[in-house]
């Protein structure tokens, strides 16, 4: 069974202020676009798996999807697999998340294993915070609901920075001020108010790696109608109305930067393109 992990980009997203635990609340609006990791499964006499790039071991986001499904399940998988990573990591574009989510799905279809359903948005938040959303793909916001738009073009832009997501979390909150967005929002810069949609990691973000904030400057320039960071980044995406326009942009930006053109994925289609018997 060959699966297709797709990457997502956040349309919006704004961190609400950090929690007690020292977690932060978020709102985002997720979307999945075609640019995929590649699983292949295979059953087997004993658990194996192989991700050239990644670890190997019982850390990978992967294997812990295997754990939670077998207790889930109540059975040992016995399955072989091999991962080929094509989304880069520490982008901002959910890669892991998506190869743990599309994973369990593999599993349960391979196995075919009753589950109860209640226990699996919860499973899969265990994994991390993002891991529900590939289990749905399409648009959703943090309520998990509504495909939108897809009439458009992305260019993704990937500058070779990598970013750890819990590095860039310990960047939102300054000393002296309060855990709160406003907190932050003064010092780095960021808009907090309005409809308008943003990503509150922009300020932290572009504040360290000012390259970030000229490929977003460079993508507007260019003709995209909007462009902004993905995540906690580094990856910035431009959105293009034709594709004529996202490929002349591509081809205008600094060589230095790994470019891809790619679309955004409904919900239907997304489900459609996970899985190749």
């Amino acid at each position: 069974m060959l699966l297709r992990a797709f990457a997502k980009i956040n349309l919006d997203l704004r961190v609400l202020g950090r929690r007690a635990d020292g977690y932060h609340d978020i709102k985002t609006i997720f979307q999945a676009v075609e640019w995929c990791d590649e699983i292949l499964l295979e059953p087997a006499s004993r658990f194996e798996f192989s991700a050239p790039g990644t670890p190997e071991d019982e850390t990978n986001l992967v294997v812990r999807a295997v754990r939670a499904y077998e207790r889930l399940a109540g059975i040992i998988a016995n399955v072989r697999i091999r991962v080929k990573k094509n989304i880069p990591i520490g982008r901002g574009l959910g890669g892991g998340s998506s190869d743990a989510a599309v994973t369990f799905i593999g599993l349960q279809r391979m196995f075919k294993r009753p589950l109860p359903f209640e226990q699996v948005p919860q499973v899969l938040r265990e994994l991390g915070s993002d891991v529900p959303f590939f289990a749905l793909g399409g648009r959703a916001a943090g309520y998990g609901r509504g495909d939108d738009a897809t009439d458009y073009w992305v260019l993704l832009v990937d500058s070779g920075v990598v970013i750890p997501t819990a590095e860039a979390y310990s960047w939102l909150t300054v000393p002296d001020k309060t855990n709160s967005i406003e907190g932050f929002c003064a010092e780095a810069g960021s808009d907090c108010s309005g409809d308008v949609w943003t990503n509150d990691f922009e300020g932290p973000v572009f504040a360290r790696y000012p390259e970030l904030a000229k490929i977003k400057e460079n993508l507007i320039n260019l003709g995209a109608y909007r462009a902004a960071l993905s995540g906690s980044g580094s990856t910035v995406f431009g959105q293009f109305q034709m594709v004529s326009d996202a490929i002349r942009a591509g081809s205008g930006l600094d060589g230095r930067f790994r470019v891809k053109l790619t679309k955004p994925l409904p919900r239907w289609e997304y489900f459609q393109k996970i899985v190749e018997e």
